[in-house]
């Protein structure tokens, strides 16, 4: 099913995972605005949408603040007259630390970037998408946001906040068209893996052991069922869908 003329609205698009899906909805005739802090990045990232055929529009800003995610959506409405589709990417990791050696000003980022972010993303989204005649909301959390992490404890907090507001989130909106689920990927190509997979080598190679096909997943498969929970599964809402090769299985 063609996405022309449909709009989508991504976060944390201008690299790994967001960007990858936002080109994966650009390649299905999507328009798609993208809101991210990098404005250069931004810009480069909507280069490649547009090599898609369609149109993309940059909105540079943090999740974190009320005024500009409220502001990006409501500009990318009045730029298609709608929007129809979102995927929540943006987000921050945390360093490989004890609770007991975590500062606050660490917390409160983590906290602000993950959980705060996408509940302020889906605040503005699920209004201008009721408003637009329903649609379809994908929330990216994290394999850490189902089964807990030593020593990510505030991350891994983060994204179980991410998983319990989106389920909360469906129930709400379930009889206005609006559907919420949320990926759950593991170990992923793109740079918040290779950062930590440079700076922790040990760690990263122990968490790859624990995913039963036992390879990294391209930021691409996560793109895909981005895709098919938005496009596709019409009579799913509420799902945390993992993206692990199995590493949430046993």
């Amino acid at each position: 099913m063609s996405l022309r003329g449909k709009s989508v609205f991504v976060t944390g698009a201008n690299s790994g995972i967001g960007l990858a899906t936002a080109l994966r909805f650009a390649e299905e005739g999507a328009n798609v605005a993208i809101f991210s802090r990098r404005a250069g990045a931004n810009a480069e990232a909507c280069a490649l949408i547009e090599a898609k055929g369609v149109e993309a529009y940059s909105f540079a800003g943090d999740v974190g603040d009320e005024d500009a995610v409220r502001e990006a959506v409501a500009a990318t409405v009045r730029a298609w007259g709608g929007l129809h589709y979102a995927f929540n990417a943006a987000g921050a990791a945390q360093s490989v630390t004890p609770l007991t050696e975590l500062s606050l000003d660490e917390y409160e980022t983590l906290m602000s970037a993950n959980a705060r972010g996408t509940f302020l993303s889906m605040k503005y989204e699920i209004l201008a998408i009721r408003a637009s005649g329903g649609g379809a909301i994908c929330n990216c959390a994290s394999a850490a946001g189902l089964i807990p992490s030593a020593f990510q404890v505030a991350y891994a907090g983060a994204k179980f906040a991410v998983v319990g507001m989106t389920r909360g989130a469906a129930l709400e909106c379930a009889k206005d068209g609006v559907r919420v689920n949320v990926v759950c990927p593991g170990a992923t190509t793109g740079e918040m893996w290779v950062d930590f997979a440079r700076k922790h080598p040990d760690r990263a190679a122990l968490a790859l052991a624990k995913h039963p096909m036992n390879r990294v997943g391209e930021k691409e498969e996560v793109a895909a069922a981005v895709l098919f929970l938005c496009r596709d599964a019409t009579f799913t809402t509420g799902h945390a869908f993992p993206v692990d090769g199995g590493r949430t299985t046993g």
